[in-house]
């Protein structure tokens, strides 16, 4: 109950009641010992730049940002066709060269490392590289990564594609959105190869899960 003046007045055992000035709660050292803010250790992402003489080859649907000034050289047909007639092949294919591109300075996603899973910490790497691309004015922005097949059952496609990454084959990306919006298949699809991030999706990426 509390008084008029402002004292709380509390009933202890028995008839008796005591008076007592208002004063601020001592825990008990277990207590504060229990409730202590417990770190979650951060994740380590490898990366390496990509700079553009290198002439890194893709083959696939990508921006026009990422595509370098560079021209992929095409094949040879009539170079190829003698070494038909030369070895006696009947027949050959031209391989298509319609979707080969160099692409322009980028970073590259080797793996990330993360002791806890589902915490946002690889999150907020990939949101940390992406920042440092961006003020990279070689870069701008640009992230790439070979995603590839994670404890023998998932692929990091999903991960990534959550984030805003896309893979150069589009047909890959209709799966990825499928599994998306598929409730019941928590795992993601076992795809693999090249993902980027758009420049449209960099903002995504920005605000994913501002509270992580």
């Amino acid at each position: 109950m509390v008084l008029s003046s402002g004292e709380i007045l509390t009933i202890g055992s028995g008839v008796q009641s005591q008076v007592g000035i208002t004063s601020p709660v001592r825990y008990s050292n277990k207590k504060q010992n229990d409730e202590k803010t417990i770190e979650i250790p951060k994740s380590t992402i490898k990366y390496h730049k990509i700079r553009k003489h290198e002439k890194y080859r893709v083959k696939g649907e990508i921006p026009q940002d990422y595509i370098s000034d560079i021209k992929v050289p095409k094949t040879d047909v009539d170079k190829l066709m003698q070494l038909t007639s030369k070895y006696k092949l009947v027949t050959f294919k031209i391989p298509d060269e319609s979707h080969d591109y160099y692409v322009r300075s980028c970073y590259q996603i080797d793996y990330i490392s993360s002791p806890i899973r589902y915490k946002g910490e690889g999150t907020k790497a990939v949101k940390s590289l992406l920042e440092k691309s961006m003020t990279d004015k070689d870069t701008e922005g640009r992230l790439i990564v070979n995603v590839k097949i994670t404890d023998n059952e998932t692929s990091s496609a999903g991960f990534f594609y959550k984030l805003g990454f896309r893979f150069i084959d589009k047909s890959k990306n209709n799966i990825m959105k499928n599994w998306l919006t598929d409730e019941k298949n928590i795992l993601s699809p076992q795809i693999t190869g090249l993902m980027y991030l758009p420049k449209e999706n960099i903002q995504k990426l920005l605000m994913y899960r501002m509270l992580l």
